[in-house]
Order: structure tokens, then C-alpha cells, then sequence
């Protein structure tokens, strides 16, 4: 509904324009009268009205002094002059504050019909950005939603769910979803609203890691039966972008301001019993009761069996037991915390006999590999490289047959050979038999940069080569420079170097011409 003040110092044109509006073929209401500006502008303040239809002169406070006055305070209203032809001087005035609309004295039907159709996408465009925005504040920051906002809000109840897709981003090279348009579409598309009634609705925000969204449902009653149909359909939708996704629910509350609150617990949920490798749903109200429940730890003959292949520096028995343990794993469903802390567990025991200052950074190197790996084949292939390495460390062998410094020569020599292929960090570690964050740690010592960085750099350099020497257009460069996703890549290219790639080429292919014409 659109809710209109009307702003009139003659009775009677003010009582004329207001029944038009009620005429009208439009879900609006009438919220205030005022005979002059002052009298409008407290009224706009306790009715909070989308629209303000104000004549341009009145007594005490003219139309245009008020609309002056809400523009300085950015109180969010749209605002509609009415006026004759004698004020056309005073028309222009309104025009330069930024009015949204004119309205010809007489007004008719037709003309508030017109008017209401063009400003209510507006409002509603308006609207959803300040709630969007509020949102965002309160999630995160624990802001109180503003009464500006909530006036356009009719719901009995909300409910809160964190979407997480694969592991928890706690340590991560990424920071961007290669599926992240088809995501958008599906969570904004028909399947979540088919399940709301009408004045029901759901907020989309960005959650704390780029794999996380955050569901806000306002609905007149929260029903669980229909949120868990839902989950299950968008579980199904999300297969075929990801292997796992993990939806906390919240229980339903009543007020906006408790949204941070609930937030911080379903994160707190979500770090604790994030079960790694698979999809599951987990609920608010299930979560102290699963901490209470006894934890499990490596321990016994199997944390023996791994301590002796240490200690006899048997790779290949510490391998085979860590592939068995890992499949226990998987079939015990285990969370990916309890899974961090066994395999930190295992990490310790090739520094039992010596206080050695890298442990920290290879319990890191372990938190790395629970982020970025979607399944338990991706974790066991990371950990046998990094195993690997401390059984040659244990036997004082080089871990490289080169120098550090010619290995890294040997990485960009990989890296400019292969720009153009699908590559992250741990594709290029992985080439090189070495771990991610020993790659990252030399290449950083060497060149300054990081490896991704390097890539990135170098693509941006040959994207630019290809803007300033063909007519390739922007989908083809970004295809032969290793981006599947186009706006990505544009994203990336503005990034660095301050400009779009149509501007690039425009601005670099007509240097060449005026270089071309001044050699002629």
C-alpha cells in the first residue's frame, strides 16, 4: 500500500485531490492533511508517508521550503508538486531540489492515477534498499532497524537461516563462488516463493564468508513443515552446483532486533557441528543440547599404529592408516572441527621429540585444507602432499631438487604456460609436489607477490594485449585468460587497471591510431 499526505492550504483543492486519490485504481491510503508546511512536515514524521503532494505556496512553511528541509535531513519521501501555470517560476525552483513529479492544477483522476503508477516501483525499489541495508546493519553490527523502515514492514514473525555451500571458509584462497549468478537466481527465483503467502518475504544477504548467504524470512507465522519442504527442494537445486550445503535454521522470533543475536548463534552452530563432505540441515533449537553430547577423540590402537609409522618412518603404513582413518570419518559423519582437531592431533606426533617453530604454520596449513576441500578424496590428496613433506623432513632430505629461488623461476615459467587453463593455488602446489602454503610463503620471499596474485596480474597483462590488438570481444578474452565467468573478470580488470575493458580498448586503440597517423 502507498500511503500519501497532501500538503493544501485551500480547503477545498485539498479535499478534491484527496478523494481522487481514493478514486484511483491503486492500494493507497491517505495517511494526513496539512494546511501548510510546518504542519506537513510533523506529520510526515508520525505517519511516515511514501509520497508528499504539496502545493509550491502555502503560509508559515511554503511546499518548496519543506521539500528544501526533507532533502537536508534525507528523510526518505517522495515528493509531488501541485501547482497552476502562474507558478511555473516557482515549478523550476522544485525541478533543481529533485521533486519526482509535477501535477497540473485542476488535477484529475487519470493525472494521480499516472503519477502513484510511476513513483510506486520507485517506493518499492526504495524500500527493499533501506531494508536490505538495515538488515545488513543489524546482522551484523547489532543496529536497531529504523522506524523509517519498519512502518513499510506487516509480519507476525521472522526466521533466520544461514546457508553455508561446502566446507567452512575459515581459511580460504577464494573469494568468489564460480556458480555465484545461478545462486543469486535460485535463492531470488519462484522456488522460495511459492512457499510465502502474500505480504510474506525473504531478504538475501551476503553472510560473513563469500560461501555463505543469509536467508531473512519475515512471514504472519512461521511454519516448519513448509521450511523444511523448501530446504529439501533447494537442497536438491544446489547439487548441481555444489557437492554439500548445510542450512541452520533459527526458531522463530518476533522482533528485527534480535536478528544479530540469533545470527552470532547459528554461526557459533554452524562452526561447531558443520558436518564435513555432506549436506545437512542444523536448528537452533537442537544446538546446546548437541554440545552436551560426549566428544570423541583419536586415541587408542589406531593413534598408535600412527605414532610407530612415524617414529619408523614408514610413509607408506602412516598413508594406508590415514586413508582408513579418514573413511571412519566419512561414515561417522564427522564435523569438520572434531575433523581439524584429529588431524592437528596426527601433526603433532612428527614433532613429539623436538620444539620446532613451524608447527603452527602447518596447523594452519591443515585448517587451509578443511576449507577449501569439497570432499574427503580433495582433503586425503592435500594431506598426502603435506605427510609426504614431513617424512622428507624427518629424513633430512630436500624437499626440492632445485634451489628455492630457481623453483620459483620454474612456478612462473608453469604459471605464464598455463594463464589461460582453470588454476588456483593449490593446482599449481599440487604440480609442484609441495603444499600450499610453503608455495605461497617462497613465491611471497622471492617476488613479493603471491602466487594468485602473479596469475592474476599476468592475465590482466595479456587481456590487455588482446583488447589493444584485436577485436576479440569481452567473453572471449576472458575465456582465453582463464575466466569462466565474464563479469567476474570485468570486475577483476577494472580492479586493476582503473578501467573497464570497453574503456581500455577504446582509449588504448585510439592511441595507436594517432601514434599510427603521426609516424604517416
Amino acid at each position: 500500500m502507498i500511503k500519501v499526505l497532501v500538503a493544501e492550504d485551500q480547503v477545498l483543492i485539498q479535499q478534491d485531490v484527496c478523494q481522487k486519490i481514493m478514486k484511483t485504481n491503486k492500494d493507497v491510503e491517505v495517511v494526513g492533511t496539512a494546511l501548510n508546511g510546518q504542519e506537513a512536515y510533523k506529520k510526515i514524521l508520525k505517519f511516515c508517508p511514501d509520497v508528499l503532494i504539496t502545493d509550491i505556496r502555502m503560509p508559515l512553511q511554503s511546499g518548496l521550503e519543506l521539500i528544501r528541509q526533507l532533502k537536508e535531513e534525507h528523510i526518505p519521501i517522495k515528493t509531488v508538486i501541485l501547482s497552476g501555470y502562474k507558478d511555473f517560476d516557482y515549478a523550476k525552483e522544485a525541478i533543481q531540489l529533485g521533486v519526482d513529479e509535477y501535477l497540473l492544477k485542476p488535477v484529475s483522476i487519470s493525472d494521480l492515477e499516472y503519477v502513484l503508477n510511476t513513483l510506486e516501483e520507485k517506493i518499492l525499489w526504495d524500500q527493499n534498499s533501506r531494508l536490505h541495508q538495515a538488515l545488513y546493519q543489524t546482522l551484523n553490527a547489532g543496529a536497531s532497524i529504523p522506524s523509517s523502515v519498519l512502518h513499510t514492514l506487516s509480519f507476525q514473525e521472522c526466521c533466520l537461516i544461514l546457508l553455508n555451500l561446502d566446507p567452512c571458509a575459515t581459511f580460504s584462497f577464494q573469494d568468489w563462488l564460480s556458480y555465484e549468478n545461478e545462486l543469486d537466481e535460485l535463492l531470488k527465483g519462484p522456488l522460495i516463493q511459492k512457499y510465502l503467502k502474500k505480504g510474506e518475504s525473504v531478504h538475501i544477504c551476503s553472510g560473513q564468508t563469500y560461501n555463505q548467504r543469509i536467508l531473512v524470512f519475515l512471514m504472519q507465522k512461521a511454519s516448519q513443515d513448509k521450511l523444511d519442504m523448501m530446504i529439501s527442494e533447494l537442497q536438491k537445486q544446489l547439487r548441481r552446483f555444489t557437492v554439500s550445503s548445510t542450512f541452520c535454521v533459527s526458531r522463530p522470533f518476533v522482533h528485527l532486533d534480535s536478528l544479530h543475536q540469533e545470527y552470532q548463534l547459528l554461526n557459533t552452530q554452524l562452526k561447531n557441528q558443520l558436518i564435513f563432505g555432506q549436506s545437512a540441515v542444523l536448528r537452533g533449537q537442537n544446538f546446546l543440547e548437541e554440545l552436551q553430547k560426549p566428544k570423541k577423540t583419536l586415541s587408542g590402537s589406531l593413534l598408535e599404529d600412527f605414532r610407530f609409522s612415524v617414529k619408523s618412518r614408514n610413509s607408506t603404513e602412516f598413508l594406508r592408516h590415514l586413508h582408513t582413518f579418514l573413511e571412519t570419518c566419512r561414515l561417522q559423519k564427522m564435523t569438520q572441527k572434531h575433523l581439524s582437531e584429529y588431524l592437528k592431533q596426527l601433526l603433532h606426533l612428527f614433532y613429539e621429540d623436538t620444539l620446532n617453530s613451524q608447527l603452527t604454520g602447518r596447523e594452519m596449513e591443515i585448517d587451509e585444507y578443511l576449507s577449501n576441500a569439497k570432499t574427503y578424496e580433495e582433503l586425503e590428496l592435500s594431506l598426502q602432499i603435506l605427510f609426504e613433506q614431513l617424512f622428507r623432513q624427518k629424513n633430512q632430505d630436500s624437499a626440492l631438487s632445485a634451489s628455492s629461488e630457481a623453483l620459483i623461476e620454474d612456478v612462473k615459467e608453469y604459471i605464464r604456460a598455463n594463464y589461460g587453463k582453470e588454476m588456483n593455488i593449490n593446482d599449481i602446489a599440487i604440480h609442484f609436489s609441495i603444499t600450499p602454503t610453503y608455495l605461497s610463503r617462497l613465491f611471497k620471499k622471492y617476488s613479493d607477490i603471491r602466487p594468485i596474485e602473479y596469475l592474476t596480474n599476468y592475465r590482466i597483462q595479456q587481456a590487455c594485449d588482446y583488447f589493444s590488438h584485436s577485436q576479440l570481444t569481452v567473453r572471449e578474452v576472458a575465456e582465453l585468460c582463464g575466466y569462466a565467468n565474464q563479469f567476474y573478470f570485468s570486475k577483476v580488470f577494472k580492479q586493476i587497471t582503473s578501467l573497464s575493458p570497453s574503456e581500455y580498448r577504446i582509449q588504448h586503440q585510439a592511441e595507436e591510431q594517432n601514434e599510427d597517423a603521426g609516424r604517416i
